[in-house]
């Protein structure tokens, strides 16, 4: 089961398969998975229907190469952040920075694959989202509500949804997204003080700078 959750190591090897993934990724972003069709991949790419079928079964497989590639990446640095020694305040600010960093959208990926994608594939990405990207962040989440930094009623999960929802918040509002010019500019830091105190006046000096005590 764990080697389902990574991409295929003949993709990972062949920069003509990542070619593959990188214009499937921006179309299915740009359009959705339902108004992209297999002659739209292979005519951006410029490869022919044979050299994608090596590589891809079908359009279906090649949403979940792309989800778990996006997935893989993230993993290894979201993980390394939670043995880290860094106070809590400069992990989550860490982790923020992975999330926000990521180029596409992970709502409207998560979106197409809960409306568009079978069974077994959407089960599939599901087990990647949680043990590459949310298991992580609840395992930190863990350990700020045992040190007493976060709220005791709330679940690791429900607080790992929350800064995760928060950071996806964030992203669609970092340029070169529309909405950036609307707020203004956005960081890991001021987000990290928004998750832990909310909105209101608390005594954190500068917060609006982004500047957080804990």
């Amino acid at each position: 089961m764990e080697q389902t959750l990574l991409p295929d190591p003949r993709i990972s090897d062949s920069p003509t398969a990542i070619r593959i993934l990188d214009v499937a990724a921006q179309l299915f972003m740009q359009r959705g998975y339902r108004a992209v069709s297999i002659n739209d991949i292979i005519q951006v790419a410029g490869i022919t229907k044979p050299t994608l079928y090596y590589y891809f079964s079908d359009k279906e497989e090649l949403f979940v190469q792309m989800g778990l590639r996006v997935l893989a990446a993230m993993h290894q640095p979201l993980t390394d952040l939670v043995t880290t020694d860094c106070p809590l305040n400069e992990r989550l600010q860490a982790m923020a920075t992975v999330l926000m960093d990521y180029e596409g959208d992970m709502r409207m990926m998560r979106h197409e694959m809960m409306e568009h994608l079978g069974d077994a594939a959407r089960a599939r990405l599901s087990v990647a989202f949680y043990r590459h990207l949310f298991a992580p962040l609840t395992q930190v989440m863990d350990e700020a509500i045992a040190a007493g930094l976060i709220r005791s009623d709330l679940s690791a999960a429900t607080a790992a949804m929350l800064f995760l929802s928060l950071c996806e918040t964030f992203h669609e509002m970092s340029p070169p997204n529309p909405m950036a010019q609307w707020v203004g500019s956005v960081s890991p830091s001021l987000l990290v003080d928004l998750f832990l105190h909310g909105v209101g006046q608390h005594a954190t000096p500068n917060s609006s700078a982004g500047a957080v005590q804990v």
